[in-house]
Formats: C-alpha cells, structure tokens, sequence
C-alpha cells in the first residue's frame, strides 16, 4: 500500500498530499491515501487545504507575485536574494530556486485540488449542494494553477489525479500549451456548473469563474468569449470600489470589487509588503519606468498609493504594512473591465472598449477619454488598454505576462538576443527526475 506525505494547513484542519516537486511522492509524515478524506469533516477539511496552498511565501505569498513584475519593466532588484538579479535582467538558468520554488508551490496546490476532485464525490454524509460546492472550488483552483503553470511555462506536465507511483511520475511528458488550456476551460465549465450563487470572495464563487474565464480567454484570444464571460461576471455584480486605496487596506477589508481574494493574517501572512517596503527588507523596488508612468499625471490616485520616491531610492506602497495580513487580489473587478475593453477593441467595437477602460481611468481621478480625440484608431485603444493595465495592476504579479501575451515583451525588455526567456525554464531538478519532461527552447537540453 503506498503511503504518501500529507501537508497540515493552518490549524491542523486537513491532511492533503503535498510534493516538493511534481515528482515528490515519498517523503516524512505519512498517511495512506485512502484516508485522507472519508467523511464530511475531513472532505471540509481538505477543501480548506487547496485553499491553504495559496498563501505559499512561493505562490500569491510573494514569489509568484514579485517575479511578475521584476522579469517585466515594473520592478528592480535591491536586496541580496542571489536567484533575483537572473530574473530582473532576464537571464534566468534552469536551476534558479525562486523559479523552481513557484513550480513547485503550484503542483503542490494542484495535487491539493487533485485529491478533492478525486475523493469528494464517494464521501458520505455530505449534502449534495455541499458536495457541489467543494468539488466547484476545487475545479475553480485547478483551473487558476494550471493557468498561472501555462502562461508561464507553456507546455507542462498536466497530472489530473493525485500522484501515487513515482515511476509513473518519472515517465512524465509535458502536455501542449493548447491542450492544457482546453483542461483549464473544461474545469471553470466544471466549477460553474457545480457552484450554488455566492457572494463570498475569500473562497471561489460563479462571479470568480466568469472573471477567471475572461482571463484565460484573453491568452487564447477568444475576444468574444472574453466578453461574454466578463459580461457575465459584471451582470453579478459591476461596481468599482470607490477609492483606489480601499482595496489595500491593512486589515483586508471588504470592497465591492472584489471577486476572489487569498487570506492573509499576522500569523498565515503574506510578505509583499515586507519585499517592498524600507521599513521591512527592500529586496524589490518600482521601476523607474513605471514610477513614471504612475507620475505623469499627478492627479492620479493609484500614485502616491502605489509609489513614493525619497532621493533617487523608489519605494513599493501599494502593500502598506510589513505585517502581511492584507488580503491580496487574485482577481478583481478592474481586471475584469480591461479584459473585456480588449476584447472590445480587437473586434474594432471601439466605443465600448473605451467606455470600459474608461471606468478605471475615472476611479483613477483622471478624465475620461474621448474616442476620436483622445484616441481614434484600434491601435491607440489597445495601447490605452494596456497602459492602464500596468498603472491599475502594477505590482500585482501580471506585467510580464502581459507583455508576452500580447506580443511586446521582447522590444520592451530589450532581449532580441534572448528571445526565449519569453517563457521560464523548466526546473533542472524536474528534468535530472524525468528526463522525457524536456526543456524550453533555449535552456540547454532538449525540447518536449
């Protein structure tokens, strides 16, 4: 019988497979799998598991979020972290641990969702619209993981059980960029038809699917998919918080924009802050370029929040304190309306992308534009797009994903010389592992 290691969340609420690589199947602590989750409380306890994974110093608790500013034009180095500087120029190695540390906080996160998937549907003594929900959560973060796994990397391996034979596990192949994304949109298929409505947004909820729907779509370039699922995700619910500043508060409270958020306390807490405030450790700071974009127009409210600058040195504020208890975006309403302003603008319905790209820029304090004056052509509404994608979403983890999905990361970056670095490196220790896994153009070895 294989025994395999469980990871506690908080609290000791669950025992959940976790890895420290994909291929991890045999460490410490052991239980056999078929007693992980055998009843109501522990099916509970599991799906709170899934959710722990979040908070990873790797995942949304830092890493994952830095490196998506700090491999784009967003963010510079200052600290002392030796896997950082790789990053910030882009000339990543196959063996950086911040890189591999991400890719392995994801499987982890997806092994914690596999076992849910595969246990909850024969527990007994759960209600069937509970037994819905956990399993519509459980394919919601799937799907998130899998995506945040393929915007980066592109082909991955795509397990969708838990892991028992490292063997098996050691024959891995990497699955295509399109094939996992027809997974991610079978899961938030899956997650919508199993959710009852919901207004939580520390836990996954039909709005959340729709607006990750409108994500993912915008990577595939389904422009009208992107409308109606953010189209749908606005009809539970459109308004903007009123202030900018609001949805950084310390304590993480509520705002009428938010959609899903991860939970952060002083005890489970998150380290945005600490990375880029001067009164924790500074190992990042705002860029140059983007503390001047934020200055351009100094009734703009995102920058005294986000950005302040003392001498030369740039300081982060968007995180105000080094406690770590604020509850970070994963998806919010913004995000959503410049989503659907660029699907909008792709199928040359300019007003309409412009009204909603507009919504953002007046929260913001700043006029609204006016189509044929402020802008006029497709291209002048994109690059207006993107522009507030960067000043409203800086520092939150999505501008170098942003640059490569729409084409411009590698004139922007300036890496002509080393185009490749458009994707990460797949871990060598995966590689070292499992051989056939292969690697990204460009890394050494040889490709999937």
């Amino acid at each position: 019988m294989r025994k395999l290691r469980i990871l506690l969340p908080a609290a000791a609420l669950a025992a959940m497979i976790g890895c420290s690589s994909i291929l991890d199947t045999e460490p410490g602590d052991r239980i056999p799998i078929e007693n992980i989750i055998t009843d109501a409380p522990t099916a509970r306890a599991a799906l709170l598991g899934a959710y722990d994974a979040l908070q990873s110093l790797s995942y949304y608790g830092r890493n994952f979020l830095v490196v998506g500013d700090l491999a784009a034009d967003n963010a510079e180095h200052r600290g002392t972290l030796t896997t950082l500087p790789d990053i910030a120029q882009n000339r990543i190695k196959a063996d950086n641990g911040t890189i591999s540390g991400i890719w392995s906080a994801i499987y982890v996160a997806i092994s914690r969702a596999n076992l849910v998937i595969q246990r909850v549907p024969d527990v007994p003594g759960l209600p069937d619209a509970e037994r819905g929900q956990i399993l519509g959560q459980a394919y919601f973060l799937r799907a998130l993981h899998y995506h945040n796994l393929v915007k980066y990397w592109g082909a991955v391996p795509m397990p969708l059980e838990p892991i028992t034979d490292p063997a098996q596990a050691r024959q891995f192949v990497r699955t295509p960029a399109a094939q996992v994304y027809e997974q991610i949109i079978e899961d938030l298929d899956s997650a919508e038809a199993l959710m009852s409505p919901s207004t939580l947004t520390r836990r996954a909820s039909p709005k959340a699917v729709h607006a990750l729907r409108s994500r993912v779509l915008l990577f595939t370039g389904d422009w009208q998919g992107v409308i109606d699922a953010a189209t749908a995700a606005l009809a539970l619910g459109d308004q903007l918080a009123p202030t900018y500043s609001s949805l950084f508060a310390a304590n993480g409270a509520n705002t009428v924009e938010d959609i899903f958020r991860m939970v952060s306390s002083a005890q489970e807490y998150n380290e945005m802050g600490y990375y880029y405030l001067t009164t924790g450790r500074r190992e990042v700071s705002p860029s140059n370029g983007l503390y001047d974009a934020l200055a351009a127009n100094p009734t703009d409210t995102r920058f005294p929040w986000s950005v302040r600058k003392t001498g030369t040195e740039i300081e982060g504020r968007k995180f105000p304190t080094t406690i770590g208890a604020e509850h970070l975006h994963i998806i919010r309403l913004a995000e959503v309306l410049l989503n659907r302003a660029e699907a909008y603008a792709r199928l040359d319905q300019l007003a309409l992308a412009v009204a909603d790209y507009n919504r953002v820029r007046v929260r913001a304090g700043l006029l609204p534009h006016v189509l044929g004056v402020d802008v006029t052509t497709r291209d002048q509404v994109l690059a207006a797009i993107w522009h507030e994608r960067r000043l409203e979403l800086a520092m939150e983890g999505d501008r170098f994903t942003d640059l490569v999905r729409t084409g411009r990361a590698v004139s922007v970056l300036g890496i002509q010389d080393r185009a490749y670095q458009v994707l990460f490196p797949i871990p060598q220790s995966e590689i070292d592992n499992a051989p056939t896994l292969g690697q990204n153009d460009g890394y050494g070895g040889s490709s999937p």
